[in-house]
């Protein structure tokens, strides 16, 4: 059965729209994040969902009941947002079961679901304590607490994470995890780190201007995001978008962008000939190239359907098992980032930020990346996905 379906939903404030024909299924007990920058829509959205905010044009249905003119206290759903809001009179165990009090709910039974609570979220000791005796992420906990201890049609969560430390963000993920599944409720959540919807959520929604750009696990948005804005907006550091142009010459078709040449035998990719687009190499999909590797015009990529490389995979070729595409650029920044090294190559709009495994390069140093067919990604001139893997 489905917890949440949104079928074009508009939302507008004044002339402006805020939700522009927003179209969403979260199925019961599934975990949705709203991912997107700020004003993309994903406070809006949540507000829409919980009744806090009046929907233009389009429908609101809960468990297959339409609620798009029904008042919140209506809706049974529940949310946190960014201020989790507890009333600062009461201690954490009367936060967390009020509620329940509010439903007439027996004292034992309350007492019975509170101190669950708190069990699963890792803060009976602070049972007894009041609001302003807790830490902003504390806060946040008990009002999660709060929002799960009666059963509801939908969970909405805005934030939830925002400010709880990060050696607790982890742990605080697999608890609300394990309470979700255990009540199988529906779960959607806007969040700006990627971190966190990539490890809360089964799917995620990425939104642009009030608008659902993509839907898709968080494996697929990485593999095969729809547009550059997807691309660009998803990773740390975010995909390389070089602009560039397909071109045909003797040697059949190739795609031209910044330091990169790629020869292709994709019909996907021969379909652009001599329009623009734009290529895109994940920094992570970079490595070294072997000192004796030429940077060539690429073919297709070498070695079996596994993605093996021969160890002679950088000797020019001919026809289509032509060698990987690879780049010569002057290093201008390295960082240590952990095991590995970010560094930036080039200038403009042809620079390249590549994630390359130590010792780091020099500054000045010229240094030689080459990549595989399968991990670079074209889009056409207007952002849209052309193929994965040329």
């Amino acid at each position: 059965m489905v917890s949440l379906e949104l079928r074009g939903v508009r939302v507008e404030r004044g002339d402006v729209p805020l939700l522009d024909g927003v179209d969403l299924v979260v199925g019961d007990a599934e975990r949705v994040a709203l991912l997107g920058p700020s004003g993309s829509g994903k406070t809006t959205l949540l507000r829409a969902v919980a009744g806090l905010e009046p929907v233009t044009a389009g429908t609101v249905r809960l468990h297959g009941r339409d609620v798009t003119h029904v008042r919140t206290r209506d809706r049974n759903v529940a949310m946190v947002d960014q201020q989790a809001s507890l009333q600062p009179h009461l201690d954490v165990a009367h936060n967390v079961g009020f509620p329940l009090r509010l439903r007439r709910t027996a004292r034992e039974e309350i007492d019975r679901r509170v101190e669950a609570e708190a069990s699963a979220f890792s803060f009976r000791d602070l049972l007894r304590r009041r609001p302003r005796s807790l830490s902003a992420g504390e806060r946040h906990e008990v009002a999660l607490a709060r929002s799960l201890v009666r059963k509801v049609d939908l969970l909405l969560l805005d934030e939830p994470l925002a400010r709880t430390d990060p050696p607790r963000r982890g742990a605080l993920i697999r608890e609300l995890v394990e309470v979700q599944q255990g009540y199988g409720v529906g779960l959607l959540c806007a969040t700006n780190d990627q971190r966190v919807a990539m490890s809360l959520a089964h799917r995620c929604s990425v939104l642009h201007d009030g608008r659902i750009v993509q839907t898709a696990t968080p494996a697929e948005l990485f593999r095969a995001p729809a547009t550059t804005f997807v691309a660009g907006f998803l990773g740390t550091p975010p995909m390389n978008l070089l602009p560039g142009r397909v071109e045909r010459g003797a040697r059949g078709v190739r795609i031209v962008a910044g330091p990169l040449r790629v020869r292709s035998f994709s019909p996907a990719v021969a379909d652009l000939v001599g329009r623009p687009c734009v290529v895109g190499v994940r920094p992570t999909a970079w490595r070294r190239a072997p000192s004796d590797e030429r940077a060539v015009t690429g073919g297709r990529p070498p070695g079996g359907t596994d993605g093996s490389v021969p160890k002679d995979a950088g000797v020019e070729r001919s026809g289509p098992s032509a060698s990987l595409p690879t780049i010569e650029e002057v290093v201008r920044h390295s960082a240590f980032s952990g095991s590995e090294i970010e560094v930036h190559l080039g200038e403009g709009e042809d620079a390249i930020v590549a994630t390359i495994e130590r010792p780091a390069p020099e500054v000045g140093e010229l240094l030689r990346l080459t990549v595989d067919h399968a991990e670079i990604h074209l889009f056409d001139q207007h952002g849209h996905a052309v193929t994965h893997g040329v």
